[in-house]
């Protein structure tokens, strides 16, 4: 799956994250993407996860980061 982080919160969650942790690892794998939405270009990063991985960084992501929570809640829905 492709979750992906608006750029704010990609950058508030990934400072936080244990270097040496599984999550770490995958989000920094991420891509930043460039795009048209409404007439201007926003940037946000994709990170290809798979279902366990999304859980992991959900789990995080409730515990440290609750703004980046969506993002990873919207990919596993549209997993599922």
């Amino acid at each position: 799956m492709i979750i992906e982080f608006a750029l704010d919160h990609y950058n508030r969650l990934l400072p936080l994250c244990d270097p040496a942790s599984r999550e770490y690892e995958i989000l920094k794998n991420g891509l930043v993407v460039r795009r048209a939405k409404n007439g201007q270009h926003e940037r946000v990063v994709e990170i290809f996860a798979e279902m366990r991985e999304a859980h992991l960084l959900l789990a995080l992501a409730n515990k440290i980061c609750p703004l980046a929570a969506p993002a990873i809640t919207k990919a596993m829905r549209l997993k599922a």
